[in-house]
């Protein structure tokens, strides 16, 4: 029984190096080194908005780096992308209330109300792009979501480096890991679904 619970030891082990290996091979480190000193625009990619209409504090520190990016002449606007996903408040419209509540006028903010996922983010806000004639955007996100936005970008963005929002105050580091296992462990299901 011993030598069995050993081999299978070694054998979980074995699949668990294996998949971390084809994990990185397949979906590469994300582009964080910036190219050029501004950028068209900042991609926020969507999450959860609260029950009450409000935004989530993930939400809300996506939201305030692209503010910082456009307040330090980073970026010259702001495409918001998000659907009502999870209750009935769109997340792109909550985003553009709060850049707006942060000092960023109207004019400056686009909205992309269609995106259900990170790979619509991208895909939609992609379009956006060039119907606007933008060249490269900031896609802004949390630190545990850069790989997977990153994964999708380079599918729908020319020219593009990723920025990690800072961890909201309420989030602990064992939840912190636990989105960055649950985000992997979703890139692999929608590899299967087609959106690799």
């Amino acid at each position: 029984m011993k030598r069995i619970m050993k081999n299978v030891s070694w054998m979980s082990v074995g699949l668990l190096f294996a998949n971390v290996l084809l994990f990185c091979v397949m979906f590469r480190r994300p582009k964080v080194r910036w190219d050029q000193d501004c950028y068209d625009c900042a991609i926020v990619c969507g999450c959860r908005v609260n029950d009450d209409g409000q935004p989530s504090e993930a939400l809300k520190a996506r939201v305030e780096k692209a503010v910082e990016l456009w307040k330090e002449r980073r970026v010259r606007y702001l495409i918001v992308s998000g659907a009502a996903v999870h209750n009935d408040y769109v997340e792109a419209e909550a985003m553009k209330c709060y850049a707006m509540e942060s000092g960023v006028p109207d004019e400056y903010i686009l909205k992309e109300k269609q995106a259900v996922s990170t790979y619509h983010n991208l895909r939609y806000s992609g379009r956006i792009m060039r119907n606007c004639n933008f060249q490269s955007c900031v896609v802004v996100t949390s630190g545990w979501h850069l790989r997977k936005a990153d994964h999708y970008a380079r599918k729908n963005v020319e020219r593009y480096v990723m920025a990690a929002a800072k961890r909201p105050p309420n989030e602990t580091a064992g939840r912190t890991l636990w989105l960055y296992i649950r985000t992997n462990l979703h890139m692999y299901l929608n590899m299967w679904r087609g959106y690799y």
